[in-house]
């Protein structure tokens, strides 16, 4: 049975407002090695102030599941519960060991135990990001225990010169070491790559288990075969046939009425961006046709489907092939892709359990997932990809909140075009367009990491433009009305007013700012300091297509340089921005989301 993870209930108000330097478990904690770094004060801060929860209790949906998908349904949430496990292994070296310590200190009821535990299972790790400072900085819930730039895929007192050195002199293992499915651990004086079916070996084989037996119980043949496949995946990943093999199941997949994704995500690992992009390990990688991957850090989701959003999605899916050659440069890029339709499944998901990265609240909650990713076998061959949709997370706002927002910040001739269902249709663009556009340079390098660490950034601009820029070409179609397009429009500027600067390694945060400065270069968005956003409908479009050209000649090229001056001109944080954060904060939002699971903690059992 595999453990049971905390709710993260907010815990009762104390006194008490420091805390000993030491837990008292000394064979947990020998030496004293894990203090905490906030007091107990500074943790009811957070808390009970600054905390909101969302809660992934699917009732109703659950309720009009066949009794066979009920009892399936057990297993895969005993499979996240287990895989959350490689993600904190993957992440910091020493997250196992501090969970341990905080789950036995809060047993026996340490208050300061309580809150740290509850602030772990938050941020899902050891450190989270301040949601409350000018700029984006780590929220560390112990001294001396911060994440790396290559989390726990490499060793923790490595250096990016020290892979680039070590990799420039030994190109035969250029291609297991910046893979996606591999930790880089040293042995001696080399570095040496192993496969996460050999590093979670555990995890791996208890979770195919859960998931081979999922498929025993199911009623849908379909989901069934998938599990199959994705079971055999995990225990022998050293085989990119077996994890091809479960993607195609899975993005073929129709009508099941259960969902279950490991989304292998990228962003995390900024250490392979880089070292692949240096200018020491590039020609190295092209000389024998590598593509470098950034670690895959997994993520993984449970969910019953729901169908009531269906049309809408549809409504993109119907004229995405159409679409796709009205993309700018297609000329440039078509013959390396596929020609044919675009092969795409889709789901709207009611979420019963998010763990791993999933579940690390570390900012926002994801929206949705558009999955595999450009560097994954079943991409590379066209067999296609799936979108997922979370009902919760994008209908988790605080209405108070939004009503602030708009009176403060928003033009009061345009609050009528905000609406929370533009913020679904963008996004619904925003991760269809992800699909087009180059899948390499020109030269044949993955396209995000020959932009090195710009990579995600550029092609996070490329789905939120080529997202504008088709919500056009549906109104020029007659499926969507001018007014519609508005709502998305305004709704879709209005996200680009962040809350804090952000740092260089939050894609989504970065591009927007690049965006509203982009924006009002151009005079389609109006915004200055002490002032209210407007939109330029007319010039939305137009100019979405130009920064849709710009960043797509950019994947083209592949060149590092450029994308970080292109990135370095409009990713400037002006007063203007500092305006719109401090007025926000002015409304005293709940950033930190806690993720509330009780029917995954009542099916785990």
């Amino acid at each position: 049975m595999p453990r049971k993870k905390p709710a993260g209930a907010k815990p009762a108000t104390t006194r008490a407002t420091t805390l000993a330097p030491l837990f008292r478990n000394a064979a947990l904690n020998p030496g004293g090695e894990f203090e905490l770094a906030m007091n107990v004060a500074q943790m009811d801060d957070i808390l009970l102030h600054k905390t909101r929860d969302l809660v992934l209790d699917p009732q109703n949906s659950y309720d009009r599941l066949s009794p066979a998908n009920q009892t399936a349904l057990r297993h895969p949430v005993r499979a996240a519960i287990i895989l959350n496990d490689v993600f904190l292994k993957q992440d910091h070296r020493d997250n196992i060991q501090a969970r341990n310590i905080l789950e036995a200190e809060a047993a026996t009821g340490h208050p300061a135990a309580i809150k740290a535990l509850s602030i772990f299972t938050m941020q899902n790790g050891v450190e989270g990001n301040d949601m409350y400072a000018l700029k984006t900085e780590p929220l560390p819930l112990f001294k001396n225990k911060k994440v790396q730039q290559g989390r726990n895929f490499y060793p923790q007192n490595i250096t990016r010169d020290e892979v680039v050195t070590y990799i420039a002199s030994h190109p035969e293992q250029a291609s297991a070491l910046l893979g996606n499915n591999t930790i880089v651990q040293r042995d001696n004086a080399d570095l040496t790559a192993v496969p996460y079916s050999v590093a979670f070996a555990g995890e791996m084989k208890n979770a195919a288990c859960e998931l081979l037996a999922a498929a025993r119980e199911t009623d849908h043949a379909g989901f069934a075969e998938y599990l199959r496949w994705h079971a055999q995946a995990l225990v022998n990943d050293s085989d990119p046939e077996a994890m091809y093999r479960a993607d195609k199941a899975w993005v073929n997949l129709k009508d099941s009425p259960l969902d279950f994704t490991i989304g292998r995500e990228t962003y995390a690992d900024t250490m392979s961006k880089d070292v692949s992009a240096d200018p020491a390990v590039a020609p190295v990688l092209a000389l024998n046709g590598i593509k470098a991957k950034a670690k895959d850090s997994f993520g993984t989701r449970v969910g019953i489907v729901n169908k009531d959003s269906d049309g809408k999605i549809m409504l993109y899916r119907k004229y995405l092939d159409a679409f796709k050659s009205k993309m700018p440069l297609y000329s440039e890029y078509a013959d390396t892709g596929p020609t044919e339709s675009l092969k795409m499944t889709f789901a709207d998901v009611d979420l019963v359990v998010m763990s791993g990265s999933y579940a690390a609240v570390r900012g926002g909650v994801t929206l949705a997932n558009n999955l595999p990713n450009s560097d994954k076998l079943a991409t590379q061959l066209n067999e296609g990809g799936r979108l997922t949709f979370h009902r919760q997370v994008r209908q988790s706002a605080d209405p108070a909140q939004r009503q602030s927002f708009l009176d403060t910040l928003i033009d009061p001739a345009q609050h009528a075009m905000y609406d929370e269902d533009g913020s679904f249709l963008f996004t619904i663009g925003h991760e269809f367009a992800h699909t087009l556009g180059p899948r390499d340079a020109k030269d044949g390098r993955d396209k995000k990491s020959g932009l090195g660490k710009n990579g995600d950034i550029i092609e996070e601009n490329k789905a939120d433009m080529g997202s504008l820029v088709m919500t056009d070409y549906l109104v020029e179609q007659g499926a969507m009305s001018g007014e519609l397009a508005n709502i998305v429009y305004l709704t879709w500027a209005s996200r680009g007013l962040l809350t804090k600067e952000p740092a260089q390694h939050e894609a989504h945060r970065i591009r927007s700012v690049m965006q509203m400065n982009y924006f009002r270069e151009q005079g389609a968005i109006e915004f200055e300091a002490e002032g209210r956003l407007r939109i330029v409908p007319e010039k939305i479009a137009p100019v979405a297509r130009r920064m849709l050209e710009d960043v797509i000649a950019l994947q083209l090229e592949g060149d590092a340089e450029k994308a970080q001056d292109f990135v370095s001109r409009y990713a400037v944080w002006n007063e203007a921005m500092q305006y719109g954060a401090a007025q926000q904060m002015k409304f005293k939002p709940k950033l930190y989301k806690m993720l509330q699971q009780p029917m995954r903690d009542k099916l785990a059992l």
